[in-house]
């Protein structure tokens, strides 16, 4: 009887310091504030850069497309990457978001890369 009474007790106190010692950490939502006019040259060729190129993985004579800033739009183009009619089906969009390169990108990104696709797609 004495040795459950033990149990009990120690099966309480471990309770009780397994939800004291818990601790809950309060992530703050990432405010994207975005450019009015998204520029391919100063908003999403940094994007390459950084996330795509760095690496090499989508540099010039690697894996396609090619990201590189002298190619880039020219391949994004001739692959069909970009659908300017329905600008969240574009594969490249679809890849950042929620495919394979979504690991890779940030929801600062993809909002700055669908932005960029709803206003045309424009090599400016």
């Amino acid at each position: 009887m004495k040795k459950t009474r033990i149990l009990h007790l120690l099966a309480i106190l471990a309770l009780v310091a397994g939800m004291v010692s818990c601790e809950y950490e309060w992530v703050e939502p990432e405010v994207v504030v975005l450019p009015q006019k998204v520029s391919f040259a100063s908003d999403i060729l940094p994007v390459f850069n950084k996330s795509c190129n760095m690496s090499g993985c989508h540099a010039q004579g690697a894996v396609a497309p090619d990201l590189s800033a002298a190619n880039a739009f020219t391949d994004l183009m001739n692959r069909g990457l970009i659908n300017t009619e329905q600008p969240a089906q574009s594969p490249l969009y679809l890849s950042v978001f929620s495919g394979s390169m979504k690991k890779f990108s940030t929801s600062a990104n993809n909002a700055l890369i669908l932005k960029w696709i709803e206003q045309g797609a424009q090599n400016n």
